[in-house]
């Protein structure tokens, strides 16, 4: 996933209306059921991590 789509999916996410904890839980089930698709996404994850940060802090700035 690109940091585009992850931003554009975000929107989604938000109204799920799942408790935050829910997020963790899902984490916790793909790793213990589908390793290999863990390691995967955190592999990915951390090819698009930067720019999940980066694009925060530009949101930030331009808030004010």
């Amino acid at each position: 996933m690109e940091t585009k789509e992850y931003f554009a999916e975000l929107k989604g996410i938000e109204v799920d209306n799942f408790h935050p904890e829910f997020h963790t839980y899902v984490t916790a089930y793909i790793r213990a059921r589908s390793p290999q698709l863990y390691m995967e996404v955190a592999s990915r994850f951390k090819t698009v991590e930067r720019e999940i940060h980066a694009q925060y802090e530009c949101d930030d700035g331009n808030q004010f």
